[in-house]
């Protein structure tokens, strides 16, 4: 597996350490540069598994909004870590780059002027969720468990990130893994994206930190769930909180909090 690499390691337990061979992940290094009729513009480095570029590039041009529809990609070739995307020139993204570039890690949950001067991105940005998708803490609980499970890489090597598309069932719609969580989120959005999956009826699953950065990928696809088995962090829950996403963390056995918009949980009443 291209993902994977064989290491010699000291490996050390109750003081006593031995030689032995062992697996990581494998990281490369992607350059993103995207082209129009005008010329090209440098979009992203990225540090990835060396895998499956295409959905990790699709899914980045889509949350980070220089895409709409899987249309506006023209084509993508990928030779010797460079990925050379043609985009419509409908997409106008040069107009889009300048105006998320110099704020692109900060989130804003709330509106105001001077936000709006800053060109921070902002969940008024993006249109508000308005779902009356229902799910039980059950489903969340067993989706969390299974992405554990499935996330194949992990169990391997430890060292991956992963992410699930689900239905509010529980069904695995589409699973992607990566070193990085930001990675391994767009890279299942990605995979949906280009199937044309409606995400307002789908959860997102991940195994990372929920930041404001992260929760705004799940916002601009209009995913009304989020859940994780890490914590929630105040840029994301604000965010959440903003552009009407239930997001669920510290999902542990029978145990989670939901810190946003907790009338979408079926909840069990005692007898």
């Amino acid at each position: 597996m291209k993902e994977i690499r064989s290491v010699s390691i000291l490996k050390c337990k109750e003081l006593q350490c031995e030689k032995a061979e062992d697996v990581v992940a494998h990281e490369s290094v992607l350059r993103i540069l995207l082209l129009d009729s005008q010329g090209d513009e440098n979009f992203a480095v990225v540090h990835t598994l060396p895998t499956d570029y295409e959905s990790l590039i699709i899914g980045l041009l889509y949350t980070s909004r220089l895409i709409s529809t899987p249309d506006e990609i023209l084509s993508i070739q990928v030779r010797n870590q460079l990925a050379k995307v043609r985009l419509a020139d409908a997409c106008a993204f040069r107009e889009k780059l300048a105006a998320i570039r110099p704020t692109a890690r900060i989130v804003m949950g709330i509106c105001g002027p001077e936000e709006g001067a800053l060109g921070t991105w902002r969940a008024c940005d993006v249109p508000a969720i308005k779902s009356s998708l229902t799910i039980s803490p059950a489903v969340i609980r067993d989706t969390v468990q299974r992405l554990n499970t499935d996330m194949v890489l992990y169990r391997k090597t430890g060292g991956t990130h992963g992410a699930a598309l689900t239905d509010t069932e529980g069904n695995l719609v589409k699973l992607a893994e990566d070193v990085g969580r930001h990675n391994a989120v767009d890279r299942v959005i990605g995979k949906a994206f280009q199937r044309g999956l409606n995400f307002s009826e789908l959860m997102l699953v991940c195994s990372g930190r929920l930041t404001g950065d992260l929760v705004l990928k799940a916002a601009v696809a209009q995913i009304p769930f989020v859940a994780s088995i890490s914590a929630g962090i105040s840029s994301g829950i604000e965010l959440a909180e903003a552009a009407g996403i239930t997001l669920i963390g510290f999902v542990r056995g029978a145990r989670m909090n939901v810190y946003t918009h907790p009338d979408r949980l079926i909840q069990q009443t005692s007898v």
